[in-house]
């Protein structure tokens, strides 16, 4: 069949680039080696499942049981994604023993087929893996629990990417924003391809052959375009940026643990001075010009309670820490660019002299606020 024969084909390439993406991480040397070895866990698994035309051919033929194993380890994907996530946003992530309980879907998966299908003799394998009058209840259930426990961690990688691109914004003044925003755009292609599975599945689990092959198509398609995305988008950007404290409390949660009752004309005016201060000590001291700045930086300078300084800026400024330091950076590469005895230093040396570490932050940061890109700023000023 033709479309079969096209899957089958993508799949091929699927497995192919997976591994060779895989094995090009683990041989990088990286500060951050875990997040390489969960992700190329992650496309090694991914590689097995989408080889699973030739697993069929080959493994299932002879060891059915083997075969039916190896497609099962599709279900240590999604924690390893979730700990993926976590090692690249989280400076402080680390795996633990305790960490073992996700592995408990893959458990119940293989103790829900052992009495019927890993018991069961050869002959009895091969006819489970090939009945033409559908599948028997226990796999309906395997694919059942696959899908919930996807579904589930979907979910948990989004809250992860969120909360951790918050707590950057509201505590650190470098990071690449854009990199959450990859992240984000990441687990929505793997969200979508698993509702292209699911579909798939649900022909599989009800006998519709037709649909099944040509949901084996679109899948195998899907699956060819995200990991080439992938390749080229890491290629292209290997570095990560952003990692935060995780234990670190958003605004939002130092403030419901501390309400406030409604504040006098006293209290408001104590702030006021408060962020008068801080707007002083930016003007005076430019503690904006270290690149690593981060609010229990300037806490420890300014002698205020981290918690205190950090409602004063995310909260009652209405204004990220993130945004807040890097508005005097901006006004700083701003005077050096309209300053004629500076022509000669270029766009890229005062970045890193205001205090940016990322051309590509700052070319964002600098348009944000003037609706101009740097070079344009600068020829307004040129004579």
């Amino acid at each position: 069949m033709v479309i079969n024969s096209i899957a089958e084909g993508l799949n091929i390439l699927t497995a192919f680039l997976s591994l060779f993406f895989a094995f090009y991480l683990l041989s990088l040397k990286s500060k951050n080696r875990i997040s390489n070895v969960l992700i190329s866990l992650f496309l090694i698994i991914r590689a097995i499942d989408a080889g699973t035309v030739l697993s069929n051919q080959f493994i299932i033929l002879y060891h059915p049981g083997f075969g039916l194993l190896l497609n099962t380890l599709l279900f240590l994907s999604p924690p390893i994604l979730y700990f993926y996530i976590r090692s690249v946003t989280q400076a402080d992530f680390k795996l633990k023993w305790k960490h073992l309980w996700h592995t408990l879907p893959f458990v119940i998966a293989i103790l829900v087929l052992i009495p019927r299908f890993y018991l069961a003799d050869y002959d009895k394998k091969i006819e489970i893996l090939t009945a033409s009058d559908g599948l028997i209840l226990e796999f309906k259930l395997v694919y059942l629990l696959l899908h919930v426990q996807i579904t589930v961690y979907i979910i948990a990688c989004y809250i992860v990417i969120l909360r951790s691109k918050k707590l950057l914004l509201e505590n650190y003044s470098n990071g690449n924003v854009n990199y959450y925003n990859w992240l984000f755009t990441f687990i929505t292609l793997v969200a979508l391809e698993t509702v292209v599975s699911t579909f798939k599945n649900f022909f599989l689990i009800n006998g519709l052959e037709a649909q099944y092959y040509w949901a084996t198509t679109i899948t195998g398609l899907s699956a060819f375009l995200f990991i080439s995305w992938l390749v080229i988008k890491a290629l292209k950007s290997p570095g990560l940026y952003g990692r935060v404290d995780s234990k670190q409390p958003l605004v939002n949660q130092i403030i419901t643990a501390h309400p406030r009752k409604e504040r006098g004309e006293r209290e408001n005016k104590e702030n006021d001075e408060a962020i008068l201060r801080i707007k002083n000590y930016m003007e005076r001291e430019e503690p904006y010009l270290e690149p690593s700045l981060s609010i229990y930086d300037l806490s420890q300078q300014l002698s205020l309670p981290l918690k205190e300084l950090s409602v004063l800026i995310n909260h009652n400024l209405n204004q990220h820490f993130f945004d807040f330091v890097n508005e005097y950076r901006i006004k700083k590469a701003m005077e050096i660019l309209a300053d004629p005895s500076k022509s000669d230093l270029t766009i890229l040396e005062i970045l890193y002299e205001v205090g940016f570490n990322s051309k590509s932050s700052f070319n964002t940061a600098f348009k944000k606020y003037t609706a101009l890109t740097p070079t344009q700023y600068r020829k307004q000023y040129s004579t």
